[in-house]
C-alpha cells in the first residue's frame, strides 16, 4: 500500500501540472457527456404520451384547487355551507316529527295490547278445570 502511494506521488511529481490539467479536462468532458445524456432523456420523456397525460392531470388539479380556493375566499363556500346546514336542520326536524308520531302510534298499540291482556286475565275461562 505504501509502495503504491510512493509510486503515485512519484508519478504526480513527474507529470505535475500536466496530469492535473488532463484530469480536469477529462472531468469537464464527463460532465458535458452527463449533461447531454440528461438533456436527451428529458427530451424523450417530455415527448412521451405518459408525460403529457401527467402534465395535463396536474394542470387540471391545479385549476380545480384554484377554483375551490377562490370560492372559499369569496364567501361562496360559506354560503353553500350555510345552505347545507339549513337543509340539514329542516330534514332533522322532519325526522324528529316522524319519530314522535311513530312513538305515539307504538304507544297506543302497546296500550291496546295491555288492555286486551288485562281483559283476558279478568275473565278467566276454564276455572277449576272445566272444559278441559
Amino acid at each position: 500500500m505504501e509502495e503504491e502511494n510512493k509510486n503515485n506521488q512519484a508519478n504526480s511529481t513527474e507529470n505535475g501540472p500536466d496530469k492535473k490539467d488532463d484530469l480536469i479536462e477529462k472531468g469537464k468532458i464527463l460532465a458535458d457527456q452527463a449533461e447531454d445524456f440528461v438533456k436527451d432523456n428529458m427530451t424523450k420523456i417530455k415527448g412521451s404520451e405518459t408525460y403529457g397525460k401527467v402534465s395535463s392531470l396536474f394542470g387540471k388539479v391545479g385549476k380545480y384547487l384554484d377554483r375551490k380556493s377562490d370560492e372559499f375566499h369569496s364567501g361562496e363556500m360559506s354560503a353553500k355551507l350555510d345552505d347545507l346546514k339549513d337543509k340539514a336542520e329542516v330534514q332533522a326536524d322532519e325526522l324528529l316529527q316522524k319519530t314522535k308520531q311513530g312513538a305515539i302510534k307504538l304507544g297506543h298499540i302497546v296500550d291496546e295490547q295491555i288492555e286486551a291482556l288485562k281483559g283476558k286475565k279478568d275473565n278467566p275461562q276454564n276455572q277449576d278445570g272445566e272444559g278441559i
